[in-house]
């Protein structure tokens, strides 16, 4: 019963995982420009202003959570656009897309409303390159 409770059946699912589910299974990375930026599933730091940034780690119970309200959301948008010159309607509407792009994973049903951070990050530097000329990569700050 050991060997198979205890060894062969861990090795079975995890290698079904791997193969219905890679993307899941494997941490869930995001790459930028074919490189690995960080998981989807835990918070990353940002310090420059020109990013939104994660909830305070006081403020979230396992200090790894990468969502943030979308009143959180809301209200960094007038500091990202102060630092990087992007209209403050743009910025919204990037939160308003991520939203709903989480509705749609989450199939509508009961979990409650929230924004990627990371996800939205990368996305301001993947549609505005002029304002953000460096790599998330290498120094996401």
């Amino acid at each position: 019963m050991v060997i198979a409770l205890g060894i062969a059946y861990p090795i079975v699912l995890a290698e079904i995982g791997q193969i219905t589910l890679p993307f899941q299974s494997g941490g869930s990375i995001l790459e930028f420009n074919g490189e690995k930026v960080g998981s989807k599933l835990i918070s990353q730091q940002f310090e420059s202003p020109k990013f939104f940034h994660p909830r305070p780690s006081s403020d979230s119970v396992s200090t790894v959570d990468p969502h943030i309200t979308p009143e959180n959301a809301y209200s960094q948008i007038k500091n990202v656009s102060d630092a990087t010159g992007i209209h403050q309607n743009t910025l919204k509407t990037l939160l308003n897309l991520n939203i709903e792009q989480n509705k749609v994973i989450n199939a509508l049903f009961f979990a409650p409303l929230y924004v990627n951070v990371l996800e939205v990050n990368m996305e301001l530097v993947n549609q505005y390159p002029e304002v953000y000329n460096v790599s998330m990569v290498s120094n996401p700050t």
